[in-house]
């Protein structure tokens, strides 16, 4: 669904943007409105808009912002592509270039370039309409209040109730991961106790892989659900019965079905909506009084994004549902983060966040940001009321729904009380290790699998079990790993030098700047893939008796206590 609307911009000197006679520049110099002074903003694909001048050209980052923008592209490439993204106040937006820079004014000349790296007064443009917004989302109520939730779930909890578990496979993986060998997977690296945690947990809870009750899987972004056949995958269920907005039903309609095995789609992740809005109407379709989400990877994202979708789109019955989340490693990839993926949504009582720390071998790692998202009221002992935000433009609402409900930053220092039902987790190894690789390395190559890497996947895989049990989840078979909580910390904390090599070395110190052997994790609703933290800031110094690699630059932990395990 393309969609295009057109509008006039005033910058921060007060003046409206305009296109230059002759040169196509565009100049902050316009005092009224002519048609020099319209614009027409069109929906190009996800997240990018291109912008065309009243002479009917698009406008260009010329040069990769060497050079002004200028209205004098007959079509469209890169550099006429820009992330647009509402910003705080009624129709105000930042645009954000291909090049990775923000468009800014330039004030000596009153034109336009991508220069900036990060916003100021600048970078900003307030949006004048000139004609009218087309469809709103569809949000029944202007403002939704969960107030009881607290209450009606400490009932449900005493009166067991019937509990749905959905399963999300991290990106790239089938809904068979670990327990059926691939040309693009060997089950041989998955430790033989956990398996791939997620499919494991499905397979114990319903005692197959394919049947969808009382847990079901959803496969991983760009990949088929199984392992055969390889070119095919199953229909998935977009519109019913959750009433869904036109616009994220056009979204995700072509990850439905046929081939969708994708590279391209495992690096943008642009099919996550697709398979988390799926999750939420089979959850929504169950019947079910209490949902149990765990994932891996961009399947951990999607549990947050299922759970917004339940929210926001689900009858009253059903959007008031209690969600507990168990996420391994959550990590969106690069591009922007919308604020349903760092903000948890008012019906989520538990969230659990496992976070791999030996995740730093630069450049290899920068597109693992960790998620962290930030704790709703109820958690916090404040208002749990939402309002969804409603942005100018007319497509794709669904991602901004929550860019005003951004509550405390977990990640930012602060003196608040801790937050109830909220824990968050580090773990030594990497991004597959802590969801069941056990390779000595964290790659895909089964010859590699060592003994002394796979304590974690086995501590991670009881935890799991362990919160889905205490959460109302039934196992009809007992845990594979026998072993105590403790022995698996001690054996991680003691024989830790696979896990040293995996993140850099012993020590992580390094003679260059920007912290290269530090993971990056964010809970910042952004386009700009460099707001993000240290980790090893943010989560305080580990207990002296624990083998933890930090830096000597550390400091300013988050008000959230974080547990080492």
């Amino acid at each position: 669904m393309t969609t295009s609307i057109k509008v006039s911009l005033k910058v921060s000197n007060g003046k409206y943007l305009t296109i230059a006679e002759g040169t196509g520049i565009i100049q902050a110099t316009g005092d009224t409105l002519e048609d020099a002074e319209k614009f027409q903003i069109t929906h190009y694909q996800h997240n990018t808009i291109v912008i065309i001048a009243s002479n009917g050209k698009y406008v260009s980052n010329v040069q990769n912002g060497a050079s002004p923008l200028a209205a004098v592209s007959e079509s469209v490439t890169e550099t006429e592509k820009f992330v647009m993204r509402d910003w705080g106040d009624d129709n105000k937006i930042v645009l954000f270039a291909s090049s990775q820079k923000y468009i800014q004014l330039v004030q000596s000349s009153n034109t336009l370039q991508a220069l900036a790296d990060n916003l100021s007064d600048l970078n900003t443009f307030a949006i004048v309409p000139l004609e009218e917004k087309v469809e709103p989302a569809k949000i029944t109520n202007d403002s939704i209040s969960i107030t009881s939730l607290e209450e009606s779930f400490k009932l449900n909890i005493v009166e067991n109730p019937t509990v749905y578990t959905v399963c999300f496979s991290g990106t790239g993986c089938t809904r068979d991961e670990g327990e059926v060998t691939r040309p693009e997977s060997d089950k041989n690296i998955y430790c033989t106790k956990t398996g791939y945690i997620p499919v494991r947990i499905h397979k114990e809870i319903s005692g197959s892989l394919t049947v969808t009750s009382p847990s079901v899987t959803i496969r991983g972004v760009g990949e088929n659900d199984w392992a055969v056949p390889r070119n095919n995958s199953e229909p998935l269920q977009f519109n019913s019965p959750l009433n869904v907005d036109s616009y994220l039903l056009s979204y995700v309609k072509n990850y439905s079905g046929g081939d969708q095995f994708s590279t391209a789609t495992q690096l943008n992740g642009w099919s996550a909506a697709a398979l988390a809005l799926h999750a939420a109407n089979l959850a929504a379709d169950s019947g079910k009084q209490q949902y149990n989400f765990i994932g891996h990877s961009r399947g951990a994202v999607e549990c947050i994004m299922a759970a917004w979708f339940i929210y926001l789109y689900g009858a009253d019955n059903v959007k008031n549902i209690p969600i507990n989340i168990f996420a391994i490693d959550p990590v969106p990839g690069t591009g922007e983060w919308y604020g349903i993926l760092t903000q948890l949504p008012p019906n989520v009582v538990n969230y659990v966040g496992v976070y791999a720390w030996d995740m730093c071998k630069q450049p290899k790692d920068l597109p693992f940001t960790a998620l962290v998202p930030r704790p709703n009221g109820m958690m916090t002992g404040k208002s749990n009321s939402f309002t969804p935000y409603n942005p100018w433009f007319p497509w794709n609402k669904w991602k901004s729904i929550a860019d005003n409900a951004q509550l405390t930053d977990p990640l930012m220092p602060g003196n608040d009380p801790q937050p109830k039902g909220y824990e968050l987790y580090a773990c030594r190894g990497r991004h597959s290790t802590v969801a069941g690789n056990s390779t000595s390395d964290g790659n895909y190559v089964a010859t590699n699998v060592s003994d002394t890497v796979a304590p974690v996947p086995e501590l991670i895989y009881k935890m799991a079990r362990a919160y889905l049990t205490q959460w109302g989840t039934v196992f009809p078979v007992e845990s594979e790993v026998t072993e105590r909580v403790l022995s698996l910390r001690q054996k991680i904390n003691t024989d830790h030098r696979e896990f040293d090599i995996m993140g850099g070395g012993e020590t992580r110190t390094s003679v260059f700047t920007n912290r290269l052997y530090v993971r990056r994790v964010s809970s910042i609703n952004s386009i700009n893939p460099l707001d993000n933290y240290y980790m090893d800031d943010v989560v305080g110094d580990p207990p002296y008796k624990m083998n933890y690699p930090v830096t000597s630059e550390r400091e300013k932990a988050g008000w959230v206590k974080w547990k080492f395990l």
